[in-house]
C-alpha cells in the first residue's frame, strides 16, 4: 500500500530542509493493527504541526513492513514533533513490539520536494 504524498506547504526551491526516512517492522502480526490506528493519530498530529512540509507512507502489511518519509523546513520544527504526543507516547508504547525500527535524518533542498520513499532509503545508505 501506497500512501501519496501529502504537501502541506510549497518550500522555495533553494530552501534547505530536513528530510526523514524511517522504518517500523513489528515483531508480531497482532501489533500491526496497532501500528494502523495509531498511524492515524499520528496523521491528525502532523496536520497540525509546524514546519512541516510534506510527507509519504508505504505498508507491506503480509510482511509487517512500514516505511514514512517527511521533509521538514527544520531539525527543529522536526524535533519538536518527535517530543510531543502523540507521536512520543506512542514511540514509547510500541517500542517493545518493534523487531526493528528506525529513523534517519538526511538534508534536503526544496527542488527535491515531493520526496520518494526508495529515493530516501537510497540516499541514506549511500
Amino acid at each position: 500500500m501506497e500512501f501519496a504524498w501529502q504537501s502541506f506547504d510549497e518550500p522555495d526551491p533553494e530552501s534547505e530542509l530536513t528530510g526523514v526516512v524511517g522504518y517500523l517492522h513489528p515483531s508480531g502480526y497482532r501489533t500491526v493493527p496497532k501500528v494502523l490506528w495509531h498511524t492515524r493519530e499520528i496523521e491528525a498530529q502532523l496536520a497540525e504541526s509546524a514546519g512541516l512540509v510534506g510527507y509519504a507512507l508505504r505498508a507491506k502489511l503480509t510482511q509487517k513492513k512500514f516505511w514514512a518519509v517527511a521533509a521538514w523546513e527544520s531539525g527543529e520544527s522536526l524535533q519538536r514533533f518527535v517530543e510531543s504526543d502523540p507521536h512520543a507516547g506512542i514511540r514509547a508504547a510500541l517500542k517493545r513490539d518493534m523487531a526493528e525500527s528506525w529513523f534517519k535524518r538526511f538534508d534536503v533542498s526544496g527542488e527535491e520536494v515531493p520526496l520518494d520513499i526508495d529515493w530516501a532509503l537510497e540516499r541514506v545508505y549511500r
